[in-house]
């Protein structure tokens, strides 16, 4: 199974190979970056990171627009990620909010970090649809990252409040995709590309795995915070 988990990493895209490198630099530098920040530099960071998450799905749908590509069941952002992504200019407003900061630090960083090491794109060659697919994990990703360099720690009731609106999140996916004949959040068909779910069987199998690995993420992350606090004390 290891060696087939490889197997699909290693059989990904060159372009989505590099385009992922490049964004993951990015991440770590600017949260270095951020990490020795004042308060003020933070807040034009984060503020920065809000406007191009919104002009970064405008880009998108525009392009997809202009391309004749574009159709409401399988251009909205309905993705997890994508949605993840439009809660930052308003997690920028409202950054005590305990209930976002743990949408970022599981579900959010969660589903960017798969993306990165697969991929449901079945174009590459459409260069809009690469920037605007790493663009949004990756700003993600950074969120998350200056969570947790601001202080963000999980608790077991973070853990559940993140299992209660991810469910929350799933049902409603689920019923806009009975609704409009749609396939967002993959509920109903295997995703496109290179990913994971070919080592799978058929839905609705596949999705039950997809929910089962959600949840062991979500548990280990937790876990290794858990585990590291228990380390350092004295």
């Amino acid at each position: 199974m290891i060696s087939d988990i490889l197997n699909i990493i290693a059989s990904l895209p060159s372009q989505h190979v590099i385009f992922g490198i490049i964004s993951t630099v990015l991440c770590v530098a600017v949260a270095w970056v951020y990490s020795n920040s004042s308060y003020k530099i933070k807040k034009v960071i984060l503020d920065t990171i809000g406007y191009l998450v919104v002009f970064n799905e405008l880009a998108f749908q525009i392009s997809m627009l202009y391309y004749g590509t574009w159709s409401y069941s399988t251009s909205l952002p309905l993705e997890m990620c994508y949605i993840s992504a439009l809660l930052i200019p308003i997690y920028n407003k409202y950054q005590d909010s305990r209930v976002l900061q743990n949408w970022f630090f599981f579900a959010g960083f969660g589903g960017s970090l798969f993306a990165f090491i697969n991929t449901n794109l079945s174009q590459m060659d459409q260069i809009y649809i690469s920037i605007h697919y790493f663009f949004a994990h990756g700003l993600v990703i950074f969120i998350m990252l200056s969570i947790v360099i601001d202080g963000y720690r999980p608790t077991w009731y973070d853990y559940l409040n993140a299992i209660k609106w991810t469910t929350v999140l799933v049902l409603f996916i689920v019923c806009i995709n009975f609704m409009i004949g749609s396939n967002y959040m993959f509920t109903f068909e295997k995703p496109e590309g290179v990913n994971f779910t070919l080592l799978m069987p058929d839905w609705p199998y596949y999705f039950i795995i997809m929910l089962f690995i959600g949840i062991s993420f979500y548990t280990f992350m937790v876990l290794i915070f858990k585990i590291n606090f228990l380390y350092k004390r004295p």
